[in-house]
Parts: C-alpha cells; sequence; structure tokens
C-alpha cells in the first residue's frame, strides 16, 4: 500500500489530511492505512513519553529563598499544568484515532465496493475531528515525529513490490483462528507488534469481527519498552477472565520481536498457550525452517503461496 501513502513524509498533519482526503473519494484502503499510521504515531508519543509527576493539591510553594523561588515555583507549576493539559488532549486524541482506524479496517473488508462505499459515508460524523487538522494540545507532542509506512500490505486488485499482502491475506490469518480456535465467546485481545502491526492488526481483528467473535479488543506495541503503559490493567483484565492475546506482525525474520511481546505477555501470568502469535511467513510451508523464539507458542501462519496473488 506504499502507492497510498501520504505525502510530506508522514507528519501528523499530513496523516490527517490524508484520512479526510481519502475517505472523501471513497478509498477505504488508503484512508484505513493513513488513520492507522497516525494512530501509531500517537501511541508510540504516549508510550515513550515520561509520566508527570503529579503535585499534590494543596501543596506548599517554598518560601525560604525569597521571592524568587515563589515565582519559580509558580512557573513550574503552570508548565507542569500546560504538560498535562497537552498529555490528555493526546490520549484523548489517540483514541478518536485508533477507533476510527479500526473502523475504517471494518471498512477496507465490506464486500462489494457500493457498500463500502455507504460504510464510509456513514463515517462523516467520525471524520470531523480530522477536517481541522490536529489539535494544538497534540500537534505539540506529535511535531517532528513521521510514521513508518506498511512494508508488507499492497493495495487489493494491484501488484505490490514482491507480491505483498492484501487485506484478504489478512481475513484468511483470522479464518485460520477461528478454525483452530471456535470458541466464539472468549475475549481475544489483538496485540500488533509496531509498525508493521499497525496496518495488519486492526485487519485481523476486524476480520475476527465479522466473524461473530464478540469480545475484540485491538491495540499496539512496540516489542522494547513497556506493555501497554497507557492502559495497564488492560491485559491483566484479559488474562484473568480467560482471554487469549494474538500478537500480529509482518512475515518474521527471526522473530525476536515478536518473542519479546510474547514473553513480556508471560511475564504478566499469561500461559504460553494463551499466547498466539499469527502472521504471513514469507517462506512456503514445506521450507519454512521453525523460528526458535517463537517454539513455546501456538502460532497462526499464513504460509507464502498462501498470499493472493
Amino acid at each position: 500500500m506504499c502507492d497510498r501513502w501520504p505525502g510530506a513524509g508522514g507528519t501528523a498533519s499530513a496523516l490527517a489530511l490524508g484520512v479526510v482526503q481519502a475517505a472523501e473519494r471513497a478509498d477505504a484502503e488508503a484512508a484505513f492505512v493513513a488513520a492507522s499510521a497516525l494512530a501509531q504515531l500517537t501511541a508510540d508519543r504516549l508510550q515513550g513519553a515520561p509520566r508527570l509527576v503529579p503535585v499534590p493539591v494543596g501543596a506548599t510553594l517554598p518560601v525560604r529563598a525569597g521571592v524568587r523561588a515563589v515565582r519559580f515555583g509558580h512557573e513550574r507549576l503552570a508548565r507542569g499544568a500546560v504538560l498535562l493539559r497537552g498529555r490528555l488532549g493526546l490520549e484523548q486524541w489517540h483514541v478518536t484515532i485508533r477507533d476510527l482506524a479500526n473502523v475504517l479496517a471494518e471498512a477496507v473488508l465490506v464486500e462489494p465496493e457500493q457498500e463500502r462505499e455507504a460504510v464510509l459515508a456513514g463515517l462523516k460524523g467520525a471524520l470531523e475531528p480530522l477536517r481541522a487538522g490536529v489539535p494544538s494540545a497534540a500537534l505539540r507532542w506529535l511535531r517532528g515525529l513521521r510514521a513508518e509506512p506498511p512494508r508488507w500490505l499492497a493495495p487489493s486488485g494491484e501488484t505490490g513490490i514482491g507480491g505483498g499482502l492484501r487485506p484478504a491475506d489478512c481475513a484468511a490469518l483470522a479464518g485460520r483462528f477461528a478454525q483452530q480456535h471456535p470458541d466464539r465467546d472468549r475475549v481475544l485481545l489483538v496485540l500488533g507488534v509496531r509498525p508493521e502491526g499497525s496496518y495488519l492488526a486492526p485487519l485481523i481483528a476486524a476480520a475476527l469481527t465479522d466473524l461473530d467473535f464478540r469480545h475484540v479488543v485491538c491495540r499496539t506495541v512496540r516489542p522494547e519498552g513497556p506493555l501497554l503503559p497507557e492502559e495497564p490493567q488492560l491485559a491483566e483484565s484479559v488474562r484473568r477472565i480467560g482471554g487469549v492475546a494474538l500478537l500480529c506482525d509482518g512475515p518474521p525474520h527471526t522473530g525476536a520481536a515478536l518473542g519479546r511481546v510474547a514473553a513480556r505477555l508471560v511475564a504478566c501470568g499469561f500461559a504460553t498457550e494463551r499466547v498466539l502469535p499469527v502472521y504471513p511467513s514469507a517462506s512456503r510451508s514445506d521450507a519454512a525452517p521453525p523460528i526458535p523464539a517463537l517454539r513455546p507458542y501456538p502460532s497462526v501462519v499464513l504460509s507464502a503461496e498462501e498470499w493472493q496473488r
């Protein structure tokens, strides 16, 4: 899908504009790619930004050093308030964009094309926050950052570089999971490993919802750093009620990124059989060597000869 990539190097403002323009021309795939990239940016910033130390209500300012210390204390509190409001604004913006990307993923999988256009027409209200661009509170945190485009996804009906995955391949992965795990009432936490998982995970989650799985939650993570620091209780809640974690990424070479996230989930209390790497393989099924980093986990794999061409 790189030929659908918005201009200006994937900045937040260019991506927001790309979502609106693609939706207005009824290009669900391009709108989805831009929204997923924007969600990637905001998630990276949130999960990498330092937490602010809260100032207790009613805390006194130091006065022994005189007026200058009091003035410095007021200035520090004012700066902290601005940063906190900005971060809260970024968190709210992230939820809006993340949910929009998930809805656009559902639109990508809708057939026929006329029905897809109807779905996009129904999203006009959801697109309103993007028409004015990225809110200033969020933009301050995102300025200078650039999202990474998809490397493996190719537009439906077009030939990508080296073939490329189609949205239908993500649906095929979801279908394979459904065959192996038919319980539609089980909670599924779909975790896309960024950057490629930013694009694959929402499509797989949308396909699972279309297959009547009733409790599907889609998030993205980086292999390094904390696991969902903005929602620290989410993984524990899924684990406690017997849910399953699906880890989505592009074709792995060593499996190290998927393996790191999987190990972190196991450290949180997930049983290894409830952590499932779900990914397309760049190798044929008769030639794919086992990936050592993923051996402990029951993977769901779409081999290279099964990709749609």
